[in-house]
């Protein structure tokens, strides 16, 4: 009778052991998604709940968990103490320009997704133009997956539509950052509280030199887009950012320029309350209407350069799996189902229907009675980067032939010479990381025009003791064997 007892009580321990292990493995797996956009915002959670419930009616068992952080410093500073620390995340927005891509795979922060992704993501990574998934690839491995998106870059002048209408300004003499004075001039004199020209530290003009950056955006050290002896060169020293500089500077001492521009780091704020005239953006077909209504304010766009393809275009806004993801196949079945499912796309990037916004048309959307730009509770400003556009709702008001126009946009661009080259900051990462601290010191306020560019040379002598001419070389060199691979 006491063995039977014994054995009925540890068949109970069993059965009670097999159950909780069962519940254990039958929890949804927490996807943890950091990017970076307007910040977190107040009605999150709703849209976490949501898409939770609905990848799960997909099959996937896990729910989401999205933190974003604001435009400029916040995002940086954060994703690099959070991968420092080595806490567990699932996916982090990456880019040639934020979280930076290249220097966070030499760290080994993410997953190697090369034969993951086809297997885990098809649909997702089949619809990738290959200069996409080519040209994010380091060492023909890929640690990203891209938004599938414009391929080419061009850069415009931003500005309000209030101020060109109410001064009836003619912006087509607009081909030059040098003819924007005149204009610059009168909004400083006549709207008192309001910036004629927003040219932050890392939000700034120099950007309509566009140089093909090959190794990093905290490096001087370029190509030109049509080079012809592929060497790469300092920027530093040349004569049209010594030209830049003068103008950036003289614009600054004039006050055009937000005093503080060469600390401040969020821009959309003052964009949104109508507080600045114009600033330099990343063009694209109907880039003002995208703009208007994210910021709630009209915007018309001035084109100042050429569409061009750099390798740093198709690296421009990806998503990668963090090394510490404790569910990395999880993680990229979510993308698959994040960029191929009009629906969860569209929350994610928009919010709940009939919440933060209705439907006014086939594909197109407006916000509910009563909700505006300013008001809603959801409004990451995202849209532009996250997974494929091609089934990203419409603004009421926004061209619904805009993918189209973007073929035609990608078809007209131009592929700088050193398209697909990649380079491996990993035997220069100790200079790369000098190099960094300089170029947020030194060279940021410069570009803003808040530092005399006398500086300039005490500048140039500090990223050399970085080691800016061991990277030179190292780049030379990769590009050399790049090359010669090529032929």
């Amino acid at each position: 009778m006491k063995n039977i007892k014994r054995i009925t009580v540890l068949l109970l321990l069993v059965g009670v052991f097999l159950l909780g292990m069962s519940t254990y493995a039958a929890a949804p797996y927490e996807i943890k998604w950091y990017f970076v956009g307007n910040g977190q915002q107040p009605d999150v959670k709703l849209v976490e709940a949501a898409a939770s419930k609905y990848i799960q009616s997909k099959g996937l068992n896990a729910t989401l968990k999205l933190q974003c952080y604001t435009w400029g410093d916040e995002y940086d500073n954060r994703m690099r103490m959070i991968i420092a620390s080595g806490d567990p995340f699932d996916i982090c927005f990456t880019a040639s320009w934020a979280n930076l891509y290249k220097v966070n795979v030499a760290k080994g922060a993410f997953v190697d997704i090369t034969k993951l992704a086809p297997k885990y993501m098809p649909k997702a990574w089949k619809q990738l133009h290959p200069s996409f998934i080519g040209g994010s690839a380091i060492d023909g491995h890929n640690y990203a997956i891209p938004a599938n998106k414009e391929l080419a870059h061009q850069w415009c002048v931003s500005f309000n539509k209030n101020y060109v209408d109410k001064y009836k300004f003619d912006l087509s003499k607009v081909k030059t950052l040098e003819d924007l004075e005149p204009m610059l001039k009168v909004v400083h004199e006549k709207e008192p509280g309001v910036w004629a020209f927003q040219n932050l530290f890392n939000e700034n003009a120099v950007r309509v030199l566009d140089y093909d950056r090959i190794c990093d955006d905290y490096v001087p050290l370029a190509l030109y887009n049509n080079s012809k002896d592929m060497k790469v060169f300092n920027f530093l020293e040349t004569k049209e950012y010594k030209d830049y500089l003068a103008l950036a500077r003289k614009y600054f001492q004039l006050g055009y320029v937000p005093a503080d521009a060469a600390t401040t780091s969020e821009f959309t704020t003052d964009m949104k309350a109508g507080k600045v005239f114009c600033k330099i953006e990343s063009g694209k077909p109907y880039h003002d209407e995208e703009r208007t209504a994210a910021w709630g304010v009209p915007i018309v766009d001035v084109n100042l350069t050429q569409p061009v393809v750099q390798t740093r275009d198709c690296t421009g806004s990806m998503q990668a799996i963090s090394k510490s993801s404790k569910n990395p196949v999880m993680a990229l079945k979510f993308l698959e189902l994040f960029n191929t499912d009009k629906y969860l796309n569209n929350l994610i990037n928009y919010g709940v229907e009939n919440k933060h916004w209705v439907k006014v048309g086939d594909n197109i959307i407006d916000y509910p009675k009563g909700v505006t730009a300013e008001s809603s509770g959801y409004k990451p400003g995202t849209c532009w980067m996250f997974g494929n556009q091609y089934i990203n709702y419409f603004w009421k008001g926004e061209n619904t032939k805009k993918w189209d126009a973007f073929k035609k946009f990608n078809d007209s661009s131009v592929s700088a010479k050193s398209l697909g080259f990649n380079f491996d900051a990993e035997p220069v990462k100790n200079e790369m990381a000098a190099c960094q601290t300089v170029w947020v010191n030194s060279v940021a306020p410069l570009n803003c025009g808040a530092v005399d560019p006398q500086t300039l040379p005490d500048v140039i002598a500090k990223f050399k003791a970085a080691g800016l001419d061991k990277i030179q070389a190292e780049a030379q060199k990769q590009l050399n064997a790049w090359l010669a691979q090529k032929k």
